[in-house]
């Protein structure tokens, strides 16, 4: 079995891609925001193209956050394995 660094390198090993949005909390935010949007569009259909610019830096946005967010906590985990192996 490889090494959890040998899993990262060689790029099996991405939490961020093997999250499954199967959560009924998830289906429903889901489908919240789908409702919304299509009454959006379908009210103001002149704000398409501004809409999906809007969209698209939010998405941008997002993941900015969610890459900091990994960071912060693989930091947090290597000061935890850090301080038990200080700690022997």
């Amino acid at each position: 079995m490889k090494s959890i660094i040998e899993q990262m390198y060689d790029g099996d090993l991405f939490p961020t891609g093997t999250y499954e949005h199967s959560s009924m909390e998830y289906k429903r935010a889901m489908d919240k925001l789908v409702a919304a949007e299509s009454e959006l569009l379908v009210s103001y259909p002149q704000i398409k193209e501004l809409f999906d610019r809007y969209q698209s830096a939010q998405i941008e946005l997002i993941s900015i956050n969610n890459r900091q967010e990994f960071v912060n906590g693989f930091r947090i985990g290597a000061r935890i394995a850090l301080e038990i192996i200080g700690s022997m």
